[in-house]
């Protein structure tokens, strides 16, 4: 079942090939097209919770302890947009492990 829960932003990591099965995000938008989706972002944020990221947690070991965190499956545009707005949690369906 997808859980929809506000995650820290620190916590959530753009697809670089993370999870097998599911390869990296190629898409990388620039200039122009950026600065309309950052825009958009800003004038309307409760878009952002409108349409949630979609992630899938990953546990990566650090410092001794298990760290949980997230692999964006979905929006890593704007995952980017957020995170340079400022954002510091996001609205995020969590797909089952």
């Amino acid at each position: 079942m997808v859980e929809i829960k506000s995650i820290d932003i620190r916590l959530l990591e753009p697809n670089k090939g993370q999870i097998e099965g599911l390869p990296k995000n190629p898409r990388f938008i620039r200039d122009e097209k950026y600065k309309k989706l950052l825009k958009s972002m800003r004038e309307h944020p409760l878009l952002s919770e409108l349409r949630e990221l979609i992630v899938y947690p990953l546990c990566r070991k650090g410092a001794g302890k298990q760290k949980e965190r997230y692999v964006v499956c979905d929006g890593n545009q704007r995952l980017r947009a957020l995170q340079d707005a400022g954002d510091k949690v996001v609205v995020c369906k969590v797909l089952p492990e």
